[in-house]
């Protein structure tokens, strides 16, 4: 089994920049945190890594079954959804805080993704194996997973919650806050599709990760940066591009709905 190493997670949340924790509760950083999970993309065959991100857990039932699935960036499993000698391992946290490990995801978990909104929606297995050693009358209160989402308002504050990878073992914890600058259908690389802009950069490893409110709403998943020079839009560290969740559970209750035997067949049942 990987053994993943998270270094501040529910300890300290590093703060990189001075802002005061006035208008949001820890408790609601902690529920940010429990709901991201971590992402390695491996080749299966030399098991070295190819990609590291993160994604937001969120649960539905599929015909009376609550299944869990992950909303992430597309451009964090593409190598994943597009060779079957990919294979991911993925960090997820339960409702007390105790890590699990998913492990030997593969393309067929993609079930959904969007290359022109940089989106993807796996499903996760069932047997998830806890990361470390739990008491033995240990029971299991199911994955931290994200309840309640919503549309910002423009000029609210925003945050931005992932993960900085140390190396392909060991994260820590980055949250970050910023103000929803606009949000855009005309964004060059995503025209069409509706994203947030917000006035701050997520490093990277963070994409995948969560964007939420000072109550805790999820609003958008981190895709990407950019930035305004000349009329043209550039990579940069000025804004962070999010995807609005509610596109992720308008698709994934499509597919439930519609295609409810695809997602039965993935976890193999």
């Amino acid at each position: 089994m990987n053994k993943y190493i998270i270094l501040s997670i529910f300890i300290g949340v590093i703060f990189t920049e001075a802002y005061t924790q006035e208008n949001i509760s820890n408790e609601t950083i902690r529920s940010a945190q429990r709901n991201v999970c971590a992402i390695n993309i491996m080749n299966a065959a030399t098991g070295k890594t190819i990609a590291l991100g993160c994604g937001v857990v969120f649960s539905s039932k599929v015909k009376d079954r609550n299944e869990y699935f992950i909303a992430t960036a597309f451009h964090i499993v593409k190598n994943l959804a597009a060779n079957e000698s990919r294979q991911a391992t993925i960090t997820v946290f339960d409702n007390n805080g105790n890590v699990y490990i998913a492990e030997g995801i593969t393309t067929k978990h993609v079930f959904w993704s969007n290359l022109s909104m940089d989106a993807a929606l796996l499903v996760l297995p069932r047997d998830l194996k806890p990361g470390g050693n739990l008491p033995d009358d240990y029971e299991f209160p199911g994955l931290a997973n994200l309840k309640l989402i919503g549309e910002p308002d423009w000029g609210e504050d925003i945050y931005l919650f992932g993960y900085r990878w140390i190396n392909e073992s060991a994260f820590i914890d980055i949250l970050k806050k910023g103000i929803l600058s606009v949000g855009t259908t005309d964004l060059p690389g995503y025209e069409g599709h509706l994203v947030y802009l917000i006035d701050n950069m997520a490093n990277k490893g963070m994409s995948g990760g969560l964007a939420f409110d000072g109550r805790g709403v999820g609003i958008g998943i981190i895709s990407s940066y950019v930035y305004e020079t000349d009329n043209e839009f550039l990579n940069s560290d000025d804004l962070t591009v999010c995807l609005p969740l509610t596109m992720y559970f308008n698709v994934l209750g499509s597919v439930i709905i519609n295609k409810p035997e695809l997602i039965n067949e993935i976890i193999g049942e």
